[in-house]
């Protein structure tokens, strides 16, 4: 097990969500470096790196609610305060006395911070950040059609999510083909019988990820799309991500994070840039959502030309 840094006993300021915490660079690595010490295999170990991110609020959420037992968990550490007196203690213990839990609530519990809608400016925005003459209409067209436009959340402001048995399979390598034929199938075709009843509700759609997230949680994670822009799971490096657990814990917050999941994606992918600029609709649909795109494209169109139509 890893030892304590040689830092002093306590913090110097508050830790959590800006704007809340000062967030001082040194406090920050420690209170990371204190729940690496106490998070299990195979959740994901933070980067100590003095950065109050989305995967470090989600922690400190997650400890508070759990560990502590506290209804409405304001994600803050302040010096010498319960949660942080809790967290060193815990941390002294190490891994052995892990106090949070391998199935942690990164699948289960709400940390919306209630921006669940873009604004015009947003999207304006996003065209600028993408370039190439890339229009906001069109950023607008592809979370029209992945998610109808409004929000990125559901239910208890959750993300919207799809989960994907063929990719489940994929990534846990037909492991669970016997055992768990719902949530790992062969691909067939777009939205067959399985995907429907994986999918039928969000309230099942996240039911399902839990289940999937008990066997394998990278592997689950990476096989369900979320947010506004329903970007896979598997695409977190691409989107700027250095797990799939920090994209997913970005994506739960807010619609900006969702947004600047998707112009990251679309950044790391050439063709799709060009498809874009070119307004081809094949060529965005082959590169955004695979070559069995069925009609993406003409959906794509429809709802950009009616966009366009209304300026």
């Amino acid at each position: 097990m890893s030892s304590l840094p040689v830092l002093p006993g306590i913090i110097s300021a508050s830790v959590g969500p800006p704007g809340k915490a000062q967030n001082v660079p040194a406090d920050v690595r420690f209170i990371q470096h204190l729940f690496n010490l106490i998070t299990p295999e195979p959740a994901s170990r933070l980067a100590e790196d003095g950065k109050c991110g989305p995967l470090l609020l989600q922690r400190i959420n997650d400890y508070q609610a759990n560990r502590l037992k506290v209804s409405k968990p304001d994600g803050v550490i302040d010096p010498a305060g319960r949660t942080f007196t809790s967290l060193v203690d815990d941390a002294g213990k190490g891994k052995d006395n892990a106090v949070v839990p391998a199935d942690s609530p990164l699948v289960t519990s709400p940390t919306c911070d209630g921006h669940t809608a873009l604004t015009e400016a947003d999207f304006q925005n996003a065209a600028a950040v993408l370039g190439n003459g890339i229009s906001a209409n069109l950023i607008k067209a592809f979370a029209s059609v992945e998610s109808g436009g409004r929000s990125g959340f559901g239910p208890a402001n959750m993300p919207v999510i799809a989960f994907e048995g063929h990719i489940f399979r994929k990534y846990t390598q037909h492991k669970y083909d016997r055992a768990y034929p719902l949530l790992s199938y062969p691909f067939l075709v777009n939205a067959g019988p399985q995907w429907k009843a994986n999918n039928k509700t969000q309230a099942t759609a996240w039911r399902t990820l839990v289940d999937a997230y008990k066997l394998d949680q990278a592997a689950a994670l990476m096989s369900a799309s979320y947010g506004m822009f329903q970007v896979m799971g598997f695409n977190f490096a691409a989107c700027g991500y250095k797990d799939v657990f920090e994209f997913v814990a970005a994506l739960k917050l807010n619609a900006s994070q969702q947004l600047m999941a998707f112009c990251g994606f679309c950044r790391k992918n050439p063709a799709l840039l060009r498809a874009m600029k070119s307004k081809d609709f094949a060529g965005m649909a082959r590169n955004y959502n695979g070559s069995s795109y069925g009609d993406y494209d003409r959906r794509i169109q429809k709802a950009f030309e009616a966009l366009e139509r209304k300026r």
